[in-house]
């Protein structure tokens, strides 16, 4: 395989995985041309273009408000493109057609349980009883679903709605169009600084654009659409000092620094410390293993080639047993039918991987274990444990018995060395149901608001898998909606 990779095939790869600009999503000579007679006022800005700015945008476009996205980076999407794309929510008819019951009842329950009953029950009823409707309003733009749901990693119950086109790239796509279907100008490239105030209210921004500090008035509101801090390395070092030398999953973009701005103008900031990791790539490499995604396909093991934890448990609960191990380091193993389930960009990532000496495969397991460095006998004998788990549906480690339907038997048996990586952040601008953003008082800062990750409430100290895209969706569409009637 080695001696086949060119340079052209590594590009390939690295624009699948997100690290280069998608073409697709640049702005055309036409847009770029509207840009430059784009009115210094319009009723509403939006910051970021992820799915909470592109989705609050629409709603408040559909509201009859003039509106416009500023964007800091070239290219659109945030974390929203290179993400798993996985969205929650109960959903009656596949999940009875799958044997599994759920309700929004126990998913408000499980949500609040999840975050240690630190979120904000009124955000997270409004989250889940919102969930479903927001799985068809995407349909009705456009975004494909595969049938059926499952479970991802941290997800805790099987309620992920997972796209066709893999990963964010499908709701990207169908976002963008509708704010070009709707004429909404999307300006990259803009640096948003400031906030402009008239007494209590905020009236604006102040940005810098095309080399010059540009004021951009909005008649009705603000949004902060603009994602979180994962990949502001000093800054969840300092909340964190366990995460020193981590490195981050998500988009270089998610510096955080609007989460400051927002402070500045009187917001009330929270949560900051609430950090989430996911299993990532080892420092010095830039691939972004998959394998660990669907939670019934995969076990982890430490560098004795020992499994350590119940793979479905709640992503803090996991980071911590991560943490625990020799070295920091584990590996995510799957078989064929694993390697086969997984989304493309994924199985991209796993050939790249292959080549910078993280990934391993092999048609034998001992065989495998050497690539790995790891003993060959306790590896053969986790997987063959692990089986028998499966086929008697008791697992030593706890997982769930619905969790423990795939054995982990058909070669090729692929490996990936994974150490954990800063993925989300819980902590930021303190917002109401009405997303409203709230000053240290409690009380609505007129013409604020905001949505998505740059929040806080929603998760509690710790986000469910598959939440994050919910969370951006319902809370971006009720900016749009309540910013465009001037609440």
């Amino acid at each position: 395989m080695n001696n086949m990779w060119t340079r052209k095939h590594l590009l390939k790869s690295l624009l699948a995985l997100g690290l280069l600009p998608l073409s697709s999503f640049a702005q055309s000579k036409d847009e770029a041309q509207k840009e430059e007679v784009l009115p210094k006022k319009v009723d509403v800005i939006v910051i970021g273009s992820g799915a909470a700015g592109m989705s609050a945008a629409i709603a408040a476009k559909d509201k009859g408000a003039r509106t416009v996205v500023l964007e800091k980076m070239p290219i659109i999407g945030g974390n929203t493109l290179i993400s798993s794309g996985v969205v929650n929510a109960p959903d009656e008819k596949n999940q009875k057609l799958q044997g599994i019951e759920d309700s929004n009842e126990w998913f408000y329950k499980q949500t609040l349980a999840a975050g240690h009953d630190k979120a904000d029950p009124v955000l997270v009823k409004v989250l889940t009883d919102r969930s479903y409707q927001t799985i068809q309003w995407l349909e009705s733009i456009g975004v494909k679903f595969k049938k059926g749901v499952f479970q991802v990693y941290g997800g805790l119950w099987p309620r992920g709605h997972y796209p066709s086109v893999s990963h964010g790239r499908g709701y990207v796509a169908a976002l963008s169009e509708q704010c070009r279907a709707k004429d909404i100008p999307i300006l990259t490239n803009v640096q948003v600084v400031g906030l402009i105030k008239e007494g209590s209210r905020v009236i604006g921004v102040e940005a810098r654009f095309k080399n010059q500090l540009k004021k951009f008035y909005a008649d009705k509101a603000v949004i902060i659409a603009s994602g979180g801090f994962s990949a502001n390395k000093a800054l969840y070092t300092k909340l964190d000092p366990r995460l020193e030398g981590m490195t981050f999953t998500g988009a270089s973009s998610a510096t955080g620094e609007m989460i400051g701005i927002a402070e500045k103008a009187g917001a009330a900031v929270s949560d900051m410390e609430y950090i989430q990791c996911n299993l990532g790539p080892d420092v010095g490499y830039s691939h972004r293993s998959g394998y660990h995604l669907d939670v019934t396909r995969h076990v982890l093991v430490n560098i004795h080639g020992k499994r350590f934890v119940a793979e479905d448990g709640a992503r803090d609960y996991l980071r911590d047993a991560v943490l625990q191990q020799p070295n920091k380091i584990v590996y995510s193993i799957v078989d064929k039918n694993g390697f086969q389930n997984l989304s493309s960009l994924f199985q991209q990532a796993g050939i790249l991987g292959e080549i910078e000496g993280e990934h391993f495969e092999s048609n034998d397991l001992a065989e495998l274990a050497k690539k790995m460095k790891v003993p060959p006998e306790n590896l053969v004998n986790t997987i063959k444990e692990y089986n028998q788990a499966v086929e008697t549906k008791k697992d030593p480690y706890g997982r769930e018995v619905w969790m423990l339907t795939q054995q982990i038997e058909t070669p090729p048996f692929y490996a990936a060395r994974v150490r954990m990586a800063v993925h989300y952040t819980m902590g930021g601008i303190v917002i109401n149901e009405k997303a409203q953003v709230l000053s240290n008082e409690r009380e609505p800062i007129k013409g604020l608001y905001a949505a998505g990750e740059v929040t806080t409430g929603v998760h509690g100290s710790n986000r469910v898998g598959g939440n994050g895209l919910l969370d951006a969706f319902v809370f971006g569409r009720i900016a749009g909606e309540n910013a465009a009637v001037g609440l």
